[in-house]
């Protein structure tokens, strides 16, 4: 399940259980600050649905596959920007291949210390403390491939893999130019739909809903998901309703902070997903 999915089900599983009856709870481009509104579709309506190949759309924005570190000093190095640069740059080729969903494209190489410029500006200094670690040592940089969630599922594609002794797994960053990307970088609020999600002739999505708490102290919720589309867009909308409340001797009881299992939704489209982008609202509890 896609983070985006994730965490629409978390939030609204968050206000279902504070909700009562009767209360609401309610080429690159500039990128998306604010969350959409319930329905609302922000400016991905410029996404060029008919340019192929298709812009690749990173969901969430964060172009950097981290699997983790050896050392918690080399934890905090990275993540305050602390990486130090020891080894050779190597040759930066002229293009590399990727296979997309719409085939397999050639694009101009993005250069090595730009790709390090990069993975180095994910950290945020002014988040050091006093005492700062020792920086972390990258000392291999490599051409190859690696996974990047994208808004049509995990792609592998070209990446420079930087790696060194406090890195569990290379950090990669995708060696395609910036123009194979739309919003590159940058946070967006794309949902995951991979080829596994989508029937044969892209009328109908299986998404997923929050599951039912068994906590006695929550109400009974029911979900249901809205559709609005626009030429480059689908926007599901999930709502949950307040079927029942708890009884005033349960409103009291203590619930162990237990995660519910999401529950497929099959949503059908008036046409063909295509190359649209699917994003996600929440709208609250209603009752």
């Amino acid at each position: 399940m896609s983070p985006a999915v994730c965490a629409a089900i978390a939030a609204l599983a968050l206000l279902a259980a504070c909700a009562q009856p009767g209360t609401p709870v309610g080429d690159v481009a500039p990128g998306l600050g604010a969350p959409i509104a319930p329905g609302g579709a922000q400016d991905w309506d410029g996404f060029p649905v008919d340019q192929k190949p298709r812009p690749i759309i990173v969901t969430g924005g964060g172009l950097a596959e981290i699997s983790g570190f050896n050392s918690g000093d080399g934890k905090l190095a990275f993540m305050t920007g602390r990486i130090e640069l020891a080894a050779p740059l190597p040759e930066t080729p002229a293009t590399v291949t990727a296979d997309l969903p719409d085939g397999r494209f050639a694009f101009p190489a993005l250069r090595p210390d730009e790709a390090f410029a990069l993975v180095r500006g994910q950290g945020e200094p002014a988040n050091a403390p006093d005492a700062s670690p020792a920086p972390i040592r990258i000392t291999t940089i490599t051409l190859g491939s690696a996974e990047f969630g994208t808004d049509r599922g995990r792609l592998r594609l070209p990446a420079w893999l930087f790696d060194g002794p406090d890195f569990i797994e290379p950090v990669a960053w995708p060696a395609l130019a910036k123009e194979a990307f739309w919003r590159y970088g940058e946070p967006n609020d794309a949902v995951t739909i991979g080829p596994d999600q989508l029937s044969r002739e892209g009328r109908r999505i299986r998404y997923a809903v929050p599951g039912q708490s068994n906590c006695p102290s929550q109400p009974v919720m029911r979900y249901r998901v809205e559709v609005t589309e626009t030429a480059a867009t689908v926007v599901l909308t999930t709502v949950g309703e307040v079927v029942s409340t708890p009884a005033p001797a349960a409103k009291d009881q203590p619930c162990l902070a237990i995660g519910v299992a999401a529950v497929p939704y099959d949503v059908d489209l008036s046409e063909p997903l295509g190359n649209r982008v699917v994003i996600a609202a929440t709208d609250g509890a209603r009752n």
